[in-house]
């Protein structure tokens, strides 16, 4: 005599909703990184007063390296993109303006991608808004980017473009 058939009766229950190995999606997992350059154009009250405390220009050079994370379903669909970039800008002005921003978007089947996310600089933070295209050439992508900073006072608007290599590895979800 079954004492608790009702654990069994769980246990079925639960072994019969539980998907195969085989029904699961296969995700690919991307990194991308690679140089990035562009230029950015700062407007805005507060921006044009932090430029002017310093003698900058409002179109300043940047230069640095873009780390992304990409998620995908190996059957299509979006991605899932994280994107770290890293920038140095002004330095055409003799200066070095550190930046870091971080963009939470998606990548659909045809290249184009939006994101958004915090900014840093040592001037303050804003948000970041980035909308573009990413063109792929062998194993090699493209990327073309158009991103808005906005802070208290401050507007800057880039256009951020480089080449990144992919690795990939399966994974099982």
């Amino acid at each position: 005599m079954n004492r608790f058939p009702w654990m069994a009766s769980l246990v079925a229950v639960a072994l019969a909703a539980r998907p195969a190995n085989a029904q699961r999606p296969e995700l690919e997992q991307i990194s991308l990184s690679g140089p990035r350059l562009g230029v950015t154009y700062v407007t805005g009250p507060v921006g044009r007063a932090k430029l002017a405390e310093h003698d900058l220009d409002p179109l300043i050079s940047q230069f640095g390296w873009h780390f992304e994370q990409v998620v995908r379903p190996r059957s299509g669909g979006p991605l899932f993109v994280i994107e770290e970039v890293l920038l140095i800008g002004a330095v055409d002005q003799g200066t070095a303006i550190p930046s870091a921003t971080v963009l939470l978007g998606i990548r659909m089947p045809s290249g184009f991608e939006f994101g958004m996310g915090p900014n840093a600089t040592p001037v303050g933070t804003g948000l970041a808004i980035g909308i573009g295209k990413s063109l792929q050439y062998g194993g090699v992508s493209l990327p073309l980017n158009l991103a808005v900073v906005r802070s208290p006072g401050a507007l800057r608007i880039s256009f951020i473009f480089g080449y990144a290599l992919q690795s990939a590895r399966r994974t099982r979800e």
